[in-house]
């Protein structure tokens, strides 16, 4: 009996080198474990977030946009396998790759194993980073030449070919009509862009290389699909291109690089609606999950506040951290063009000429290939899209019917590059001689709706402009300002000679009509927050007005008075009186009546126990008194001179105060001022 033969172990697989394995994980894209690859769609395009198996570039328009660029700037490739490929770089292009003489390409992970120095060519490498910004700088453009017409001189061009026949146009013109066109052979400019695209929202980034369908760059809208098949042949080197000398019709001129530009970005934009809606529904999702997780955070750090300003603290970084967040989430597309690959073709082209009831003339046309299977490409020169109806601008050019105003003004027609679409404040059209721009809003309103603003005199919208609430001039909203409600009149209007800033409050605006000068500081001040002094019943600002400790009174300070007594409380002017003694200012509770002369002294210069003061107590007989203090002495006390009298004075700082002897009838004190003698009091007292 035979032994069976053991069964031979399976060879185990080779393992990747180390050094390659975390160089392949180290490249690899930031948004997946694996780099990913696939058709964009329509678009052609290649994405960070698709996923893929070997290849990240199969079917995407990254490696041939790689190669164009080879072609274009003079880098020769070597093949080392079907996805790794050495670039030889002249010295013009070395600057880009960082000097490099050679760069090695690897095109999937298994060419990156093999060679662990080699660049990855997915988007998001630094690679594909540097050959963008060589396209942007070397290879913007690639110009592919003139594509072959479908007759040749063996099968000449039908009559219907050529562009013998009339045409009629089949679309109607507003207020106007337009005469049967002549067809003729022209040369158009033909091509397609292709970009990249960047989009961001939170945390998330797509990257995407697409490209345009082919494009009419005259016209601006796109070829028939017999003319887009002979543009991917002649670009793909499967046909050679023509001599232009074979063709010796006028070529037609693209368009603007600018309009031509915004118009390939808009067909951009519309094809990645769909990733970008997908974007925007996942930055939301996330949105909502971080919101709510901010929400908790801050609703615990809440309970934890206990003061005021500690709640107010929480609660505005609560606020600031979901607007960041909200402002991160949303959705930002930026597109960067790589390149416009162009070429030319022989296509039928008819022109009508359009004219206006009013006299205006333009020009329209339409195109369609050489063969004449499909029907005539008609388009609006001003947006591309298919055109209901033709409108002649006042400018002389036509577009079609929605993008085209008749202007509320002088109703004449007029395209969007030649006025506003909406006026600021009636939201109908007007043409570019009747639109101003507001200087107060700057939006765009019609002359029908303009005014002048008192301030300076220059236009604005009527929509701005309001009469002033004190004087009742028309100002716009830039150099009015508003008070607050809780002025004196309300809320008001007021220009800029009208207004005022309260000195009392904090400096609001009040109106000139609502103020008075402080007769203080001399600024103005409301009546919401002025005040009378009781001394000089004269209008001043609540900063320069106190109230007496006692009487509780409002004073200024030019009308504040201090007791000797109490110099810690504040009194007024009126409150306190100058003792005339020592001169000294006291109030009603610390002065008292001399009960000899009557003055009215502080309590210091009054004995508590005779009720006399100082003065009157220093009283001394007096052998030849001054004549003049005599006369007046008995003057004011009603008697005659007479030798015998006996007369006692006393000086103090404000008053010589005299006793005069009247005889029978008693004594008289009498205070005479020291200046003129004239008699300050009497006070008569009877013999003893």
């Amino acid at each position: 009996m035979k032994r069976k033969p053991k069964p031979k172990p399976k060879p185990q697989r080779k393992g990747r080198p180390k050094s390659a394995s975390k160089l392949a994980a180290r490249r690899r894209p930031v948004n997946g474990p694996a780099v990913a690859a696939s058709a964009a769609g329509p678009s052609r395009g290649f994405s960070r977030d698709s996923s893929g198996d070997a290849d990240p570039l199969a079917g995407s328009a990254l490696r041939p946009l790689l190669e164009r660029y080879c072609e274009l700037a003079g880098v020769k490739r070597a093949a080392l396998g079907p996805d790794h490929t050495e670039l030889k770089l002249p010295p013009a292009e070395r600057p880009f790759f960082r000097d490099r003489e050679r760069v090695s390409v690897a095109f999937s992970l298994d060419a990156l194993e093999r060679d662990p120095d080699a660049e990855i060519a997915v988007l998001g490498s630094p690679f594909v980073s540097q050959v963008v910004e060589a396209i942007r700088a070397r290879g913007a453009r690639l110009s592919l030449g003139l594509i072959a017409p479908e007759s040749s001189a063996s099968s000449p061009l039908s009559r219907r070919a050529r562009g013998d026949e009339a045409v009629e146009l089949p679309i109607p013109v507003r207020d106007g009509v337009a005469k049967p066109g002549a067809t003729r052979l022209a040369v158009h400019p033909v091509g397609r862009l292709a970009a990249r695209v960047v989009l961001r929202a939170g945390a998330g980034v797509e990257e995407a290389v697409v490209e345009t369908d082919v494009y009419d760059l005259s016209a601006g809208v796109p070829v028939d699909a017999d003319v887009a098949a002979a543009f991917r042949a002649l670009e793909g080197g499967r046909v050679e291109p023509t001599d232009p000398a074979t063709a010796a019709e006028a070529a037609v001129p693209a368009r603007e690089p600018g309009e031509l530009l915004q118009l390939l970005l808009g067909h951009l934009r519309e094809k990645a609606a769909e990733r970008v809606a997908t974007r925007r529904a996942a930055a939301e999702q996330a949105l909502a999950a971080e919101l709510g997780r901010l929400d908790r955070y801050f609703e615990s750090v809440l309970k934890e506040q206990a003061d005021p300003e500690g709640i107010a603290t929480v609660t505005a970084s609560a606020e600031r951290r979901r607007a960041e967040e909200i402002r991160r989430s949303q959705v930002k597309a930026v597109v960067h063009p790589l390149q416009l690959v162009e070429a030319a073709v022989l296509m039928q082209r008819a022109e009508w000429r359009l004219e206006s009831g009013q006299g205006r003339r333009a020009t329209f046309a339409a195109q369609r290939s050489v063969s004449g299977v499909s029907g005539w490409s008609l388009s609006c020169p001003h947006c591309g899209r298919p055109p209901a109806m033709l409108v002649i601008c006042r400018h002389e050019h036509c577009g079609c019917e929605a993008c085209s105003h008749r202007c509320s003004v002088c109703g004449e027609d007029f395209c969007l590059d030649h006025g506003t679409a909406e006026c600021r404040v009636d939201g109908l059209p007007a043409c570019d001689e009747h639109v101003q721009v507001c200087p107060s809003c700057r939006l765009e309103h019609c002359t029908a709706h303009a005014g002048v603003c008192v301030e300076d005199g220059h236009a604005a919208c009527s929509a701005c402009l309001a009469p002033c609430g004190s004087c009742g001039r028309d100002v716009c909203n830039r150099h009015a300002q508003r008070s607050h409600a809780d002025a004196p009149k309300g809320s008001r209007r007021l220009c800029a000679a009208c207004v005022r800033y309260c000195e009392g409050g904090t400096n609001e605006p009040v109106g000139v009509d609502e103020v008075a000068p402080c007769a203080s500081c001399g600024k103005a001040v409301c009546a919401a927050h002025q005040a009378v002094c009781a001394v000089d019943e004269q209008v001043h600002c609540s900063p320069h007005l106190r109230r007496a400790d006692r009487s509780r009174r409002l004073v200024c300070a030019r009308h504040r008075g201090a007791c000797a007594e109490e110099p810690a409380a504040l009194f007024a002017s009126d409150e306190v009186a100058a003792c005339p003694i020592c001169g000294r200012g006291t109030c009603e509770l610390h002065r008292a009546a001399c009960g000899y002369c009557g003055r009215s002294v502080c309590s210091a210069e009054l004995d508590a126990e005779s009720h006399r003061c100082e003065t009157c107590a220093q009283l001394a007989a007096v052998s030849d008194p001054p004549e003049a203090v005599v006369a007046a002495a008995l003057a004011a006390a009603g008697g005659e001179p007479q030798a015998s009298r006996r007369w006692r004075m006393a000086r103090d700082k404000s008053h010589v105060v005299v006793e005069v002897d009247l005889g029978r009838k008693g004594t008289a004190v009498v205070t005479l001022r020291h200046d003129d003698h004239g008699p300050r009091g009497v006070v008569h007292h009877p013999s003893s």
